[in-house]
């Protein structure tokens, strides 16, 4: 489209000479290769069109050079360079406006801007206007000229980018993209022919050079690309620590494309499986914050004056809805003009954001987070190489956080086995501890039947001569009698029966027979005293807990151990004034024996001369401890036990002793009986040399036991 304007001006010599100049074939080739070889210089398209600009700016003697894109999807027009203002102005130039009035004309235009030229800027067609009128002559000639470039009928057009005269000649570029270069006046002037094809011609040579320059920035941004997914795939493979990943994703992201805020929002809870966990979890964002904090769901970076928004972030605004139901990129260069977020929105107002591209982070199952990009210092058009490189870091974030939460599951299932196996550990060793316990408790059963069986034994023919006593003395004391009152009335006896006397020695046996009697009578007594402490150990028919005296259930372990103690031990008791206990008496002569036995059976290890073992008992009355206890406390002078060894003695299995000669349960099993089933302590002290001691604490009432007692097969408590 070419605006021309029929007004007359007077064409100077000079202007000629220059038209003709401009003619010639052989300096309109040379000036062009010049300007193409400084334009293709370079491979950054910001440098070309920059060099493009100034080229044209300085060849033409023009005011203003620009270059701006026009984009189709928003209808608006981004000027994206200028030439700069010539230093020393021409004798032509006295009545323009000084430079240092002029103005930075970058930025975003709306095509309001440039009224009726918005429609062949849209076309991307020719504009030719010379800002006044021109010389009928001139101007069907430069008509006629502009007709060949554009078929369309030309029209009169007002100023554009403040300038009164303009030419924009428009280029396209391999991916459809449409510029222009625009050439400013500030006052009116003709534009001739050959300045027209001069800059066709160079507009052709810019079309090669931004295709080359906008290769080159694909491959760079492309190679940028695949440098920061690289970057995300290492850190993923370093670490599976999503908040590691997510925040030097982000950084990198705010580097590469100079954006000023980048946040990402976990929309999934990682407790929730499925694609509707994100909507599930919008919906209720409170119950969501009180299982997890809101630190752990939002990740920002933000560059410098502007201050982190996370405090202020809506988890369920407009965009984040919108994204969560539709799952598709959102692509905003105004804010203020999109109408799911309105010009009064407060939280974009207090962020200060001006642009936003917001992409969703998901797989095809799954929508995890969202990544919001976002502008403030300026409105920014949301290129497609930004958008490429935003998409396939939001991809690789996916795969990212899907890994994360593999591996957190993996690990939590990893735990759960772990403990799974300790708890199963565990049972089997309390399972091989009640084996043995049980074990145990048959043996002690066994020796209890044993002791009780020799005990009833014993006890029936003791009692038979024990009860028969009575009648023997009292029929020796007839005889005797007999015997005294015969000899008073005879007193001489005849020969045989004399002789007989002498032999027997009547005398003798009659002195001696009441001191035999009593002395059966002295054994009967021990025996039956031996019985009841068999029984008493034994305990065959108390296996409930019971009211006992201790003293007894010491005295009848130390009865059933005496052959055990050598003629060397001495057994020293020291008893106190002790109540009545209630305990489960045959258990707690099980822990009696088996600390005494230990004892025994260091002493028999030492050489000492003076081997003892002490058992005292006493009362502990205290107000720290909420119910009275008794204490007894077995101590022997013998060997000891070495440190490194004494966190282990009740453990089940640990002996000292050779193979075949202790299991190893005996201390485990008095443990558990003192502790669980008597809620009280046992406790050992030790210094090698020295000798050990063994102190039990038990309270003397208690209604309800931890652990009620194991029975072994026989029914009897363990």
């Amino acid at each position: 489209m070419v605006a021309l304007s029929p007004r007359c001006f007077p064409v100077s010599q000079k202007e000629f000479k220059l038209n003709n100049w401009f003619w010639s074939n052989r300096q309109q080739a040379a000036l062009l290769r010049r300007i193409v070889d400084r334009v293709r210089n370079s491979l950054e398209l910001k440098v070309v069109l920059q060099t493009a600009v100034d080229e044209v700016a300085d060849l033409l003697k023009l005011d203003r050079c620009a270059f701006f894109w026009y984009f189709h999807d928003t209808n608006r027009v981004q000027v994206v360079c200028e030439s700069q203002v010539r230093s020393m102005p021409v004798a032509d130039d006295r009545d323009r406006p000084s430079s240092g009035s002029r103005i930075s004309r970058l930025g975003y235009y709306s095509m309001e801007t440039f009224g009726a030229l918005s429609a062949a800027i849209a076309q991307g067609e020719l504009v030719v206007h010379p800002g006044g009128t021109m010389h009928p002559v001139v101007g069907g000639w430069l008509g006629k000229w502009g007709a060949l470039l554009s078929p369309q009928a030309p029209r009169v057009e007002p100023s554009v980018l403040g300038a009164m005269a303009n030419m924009m000649v428009p280029l396209k570029t391999q991916n459809g993209s449409i510029g222009f270069i625009a050439c400013l006046s500030d006052r009116p002037r003709r534009w001739s022919a050959a300045e027209v094809e001069l800059l066709r011609a160079v507009a052709q040579q810019i079309e090669i050079a931004i295709g080359q320059a906008q290769l080159y920035e694909k491959i760079q941004k492309q190679a940028q690309r695949e440098r920061l997914v690289n970057q995300i795939i290492a850190q993923t493979r370093q670490s599976f620590e999503l908040e590691t990943i997510l925040r030097g994703a982000i950084a990198q992201l705010l580097e590469a494309l100079q954006i000023d805020r980048c946040l990402v929002h976990l929309v999934e809870d990682p407790t929730y499986r499925g694609s509707s966990s994100a909507l599930g979890w919008l919906s209720h964002p409170l119950q969501a914050q009180q299982s997890t904090s809101r630190e752990k769901h939002l990740y920002e970076v933000c560059r410098p004056p502007f201050e982190p928004s996370v405090d202020a972030f809506d988890t369920t605004g407009p965009i984040t809805r919108w994204v969560v139901e539709t799952r598709r990129r959102v692509v905003i260069s105004d804010v203020a003009h999109d109408e799911r977020i309105g010009p009064n929105n407060a939280e974009y107002q207090q962020a200060k954001i001006k642009s936003s591209l917001v992409v969703p982070v998901q797989t095809k199952e799954n929508l995890y987070a969202i990544l919001y990009l976002n502008q403030c210092s300026f409105a920014r058009y949301w290129s497609k190489e930004d958008q490429k490189l935003a998409q396939a870091v939001s991809d690789q974030l996916a795969i990212a956080i899907q890994q994360a939460h593999l591996y957190a599951q993996t690990h939590q299932q990893a735990a759960e086995s772990a403990a799974q196996a300790k708890h199963l550990a565990e049972t089997l060793q309390e399972l091989r501890l009640t084996q043995a316990q049980l074990i145990q408790s048959e043996k002690m059963s066994s020796l209890g039947r044993i002791v009780a069986g020799i005990a009833h034994e014993i006890n029936n023919p003791i009692n038979f001569i024990f009860g028969n006593l009575p009648y023997i003395e009292h029929y020796a004391h007839d005889l005797l009698k007999l015997l005294k009152t015969y000899e008073s009335h005879y007193p001489v006896n005849p020969p045989e029966l004399q002789k007989l006397v002498d032999e027997i020695e009547l005398d003798f046996l009659t002195a001696d027979l009441p001191r035999i009697l009593s002395s059966m009578r002295a054994g009967a007594d021990r025996i039956r005293e031996i019985v009841l402490s068999l029984r008493n150990f034994a305990r065959l028919d108390e296996s409930q807990c019971k009211i006992v005296d201790i003293h007894e259930g010491i005295d009848s372990t130390l009865l059933v151990l005496q052959s055990n103690v050598r003629e060397d031990v001495r057994i020293i008791r020291s008893y106190g004034n002790l109540p009545s206990v209630e305990c489960y008496p045959r258990q707690l002569n099980q822990v009696f024996m088996n600390i005494i036995m230990n004892a025994l059976e260091a002493l028999n290890s030492t050489n000492r001369i003076d081997k003892a073992i002490a058992i005292c008992t006493d009362l502990i009355a205290d107000e720290d401890i909420p119910e009275p206890m008794i204490r007894i406390v077995i101590t022997d002078n013998g060997p000891g036990v070495a440190h490194e060894i004494q966190s282990k003695i009740f453990d089940p299995f640990f002996t000292t002793k050779e193979v075949g000669q202790g299991a190893g349960l005996g201390l485990t099993v008095s443990y558990q009986i003192v502790v669980n089933q008597h809620r009280g302590n046992l406790k050992f002290y030790s210094e090698p040399g020295l000798g050990a001691e063994f102190m039990i604490e038990i309270p003397i009432r208690h209604s309800a036991p931890v652990e009620q007692p194991i029975y072994a097969l026989n029914g009897s408590a363990v």
